[in-house]
């Protein structure tokens, strides 16, 4: 079992203790980090858009469908979604020039907060908005969230 498991953006990863999950390049996208501390287990979601349009991409691209797909794994691996909770990283407005109305993260940050509501998965941190990107290491041992800033111009 690698201690360690790196993830990219659309992909994600399911982790026990002592393993870390990680990912990098966070902007406007969010990443998901969900903890159950009694099983010391976790998965961690990079998704880049809110919603699935049915086009066909990579499910785990898009919030709505990331989430579901995601819960049910857990539910799978008899992890119950009820004993989780959420940690959430990103969200940033990277692309001030186009202005408000085009604010990414704000977006998706709306659409994975409803579903984890929807789900009963209480948001218990958040470190998301502005305007910097993020890299995160999600230690499921303790379930910290170690993050490191890129400041963006």
């Amino acid at each position: 079992m690698d201690q360690k498991i790196t993830i990219n953006a659309s992909e994600y990863a399911i982790g026990f203790a002592p393993q870390v999950l990680a990912t990098d390049g966070v902007g406007s996208c969010v990443a998901i980090c969900l903890y159950n501390a009694n099983k010391k287990a976790g998965a961690l979601l990079h998704i880049m858009l809110p919603t699935s349009t049915g086009d066909g991409l990579n499910p785990l691209r898009f919030a709505d469908t990331a989430l579901r797909y995601i819960l049910d794994k857990l539910e799978a691996m008899k992890l119950s979604k009820s004993d989780f909770c959420a940690k959430l990283v990103g969200g940033a407005h990277m692309f001030k020039s186009a202005g408000p109305m085009m604010d990414l993260g704000k977006e998706n940050l709306y659409h994975v907060g409803r579903i984890l509501q929807e789900n009963n998965i209480k948001i218990v941190a958040s470190d998301v908005g502005g305007h910097i990107g993020r890299s995160l290491e999600f230690d499921l041992n303790t379930g910290l969230v170690k993050i490191t800033t890129l400041k963006v111009e």
